[in-house]
């Protein structure tokens, strides 16, 4: 019966292999337009195609472990598991991502302090294979539930222990793997450890074929890396000053806006300056290469702006701060009291992390579409922590009634940090797993 079943999987790894080039090729446009688009790509272009560095001896006693984190947020969430494990000398760290954003986060955050970090390979045999026989990891990490076949089939083949950590499966995800069993073959290796932010998640793991004895449930990674990850330096008064804004001025966030999302937040802080609230915006788009376009909206409605990637200081009396930069969304929303999650409101759909404006102690509003964070936004709704509305009109409703009650605010925060609370310490018992792998690797 394992043979069988060994056999199976190698044939399907085979198929994938033979699809992969030509599924590529078909997909090339898509991918070079996001690539032109978005910049950032060329860096260390040849960790793509597996063409790693020829990477030092491991130390005497010392376990290599390759972490693969797509992007910001992914990275973002492992930084306590990052600190902890640097700081153990008989561990090697090889750090890639996918994402320019993610790449450069990584490049000013840890260069010095890993053995190698860049790209992700093309997750063909030739790529894969030729960076597994450069880096030879003990142990290999994938953040959030990245599922990479020929990745997982070196792991396999090597004996190295595959790991998921944070791992979620989306409905759609979950949908398309519970209804092909080829998939699931092609997708979920014998052995695969997986640690879960939650007990639906779990639930969701093991029907679609993962041992119950691989499936861990810890807790959401960004619980931990929210405090990790805001410098101790900045305040909330000099961000307010930076931003143009009054120290009094009740400041509304657009956190990892999407299309829409912008306009609607405008017409929010007009309503509310209405009413005579000093209401100001600070605006970070998921995407910061759509500045030209909001800026563009800004000035159609002749809305006092400023660009912070002009100049970080904008002048007084700014009414929104678009801050077109990546990778300091936990800085700068600290001066924030409310804020509008991105990616909820129609015709967007997924929805992003709300635990980093919680954790600081801002008031959030959701839009209907927040399918991505499902388990986490009914934990908070249970918890009465944050709002979640039916349509884009709802929203803009609830930020009003919010701006107008602070303690309504209040007592929205002060339900979060006693959700958080309830947490404990999910990267605690991921940091214990990883070690309890790598003890039990060759």
């Amino acid at each position: 019966m394992l043979a069988t079943v060994n056999n199976l999987f190698i044939t399907v790894i085979l198929l994938y292999r033979l699809a992969f080039p030509v599924l590529a090729l078909l997909a090339s446009p898509y991918f070079l337009y996001r690539m032109l688009r978005r910049g950032g790509y060329g860096f260390k272009l040849y960790y793509r195609l597996g063409l790693f560095p020829k990477l030092q001896r491991k130390k005497r006693g010392a376990k290599r472990i390759w972490i693969q984190a797509v992007s910001v947020g992914e990275l973002s969430s492992i930084a306590k598991i990052m600190e902890s494990l640097l700081k153990d000398s008989n561990i090697e760290i090889v750090l890639t991502g996918t994402t320019s954003t993610g790449l450069l986060m990584a490049s000013q955050k840890y260069h010095s302090r890993i053995l190698a970090h860049g790209p992700f390979p093309m997750d063909w045999w030739v790529f894969s294979r030729m960076a597994w026989w450069r880096i030879q990891p003990d142990l290999i990490i994938t953040v959030d539930s990245e599922l990479w076949p020929e990745h997982f089939y070196q792991a396999s083949q090597h004996g190295v222990p595959a790991l998921i950590i944070n791992a979620r499966l989306s409905d759609r995800t979950f949908d398309r793997l519970c209804r092909s069993s080829t998939a699931r073959k092609l997708l979920l290796p014998k052995g695969l450890e997986i640690l879960t932010t939650s007990e639906r998640q779990s639930s969701r793991w093991i029907e679609i074929g993962i041992d119950q004895s691989h499936v861990q449930v810890v807790g959401n990674l960004k619980v931990d890396a929210v405090s990790s990850s805001v410098p101790s330096d900045v305040c909330p008064k000099q961000l307010r000053s930076e931003f143009g804004f009054a120290q009094d001025s009740l400041i509304i966030a657009g956190i990892s806006t999407w299309p829409g999302e912008e306009e609607l937040l405008i017409e929010t802080m007009e309503l509310v300056r209405g009413e005579q609230i000093d209401a100001r915006i600070l605006l970070i788009p998921r995407h910061a290469e759509r500045r030209k376009k909001i800026a563009s909206m800004l000035e159609q409605k002749g809305v006092t702006h400023h660009l912070r990637t002009h100049a970080r200081q904008a002048p007084q009396g700014t009414l929104v701060y678009l801050a077109d930069t990546t990778g300091e969304l936990g800085t700068l929303i600290q001066c924030a009291d409310l804020a509008l999650g991105g990616k909820t409101l129609p015709p967007n759909q997924g929805g992003q992390n709300p635990i980093e404006p919680i954790a600081q102690g801002i008031a959030l509003v959701l839009g209907p579409n927040f399918q991505n964070f499902f388990q986490t936004c009914g934990d908070l709704l249970v918890h009465d922590a944050i709002r979640t509305t039916e349509s884009a009109e709802g929203a803009k409703q609830a930020l009003i009634n919010l701006a107008q009650n602070p303690e309504e605010r209040k007592q929205l925060c002060f339900q979060a940090r006693q959700w958080i609370d309830s947490q404990g310490s999910p990267s605690e018992l991921t940091i214990e797993k990883i070690y309890s792998l790598l003890s039990s690797s060759a």
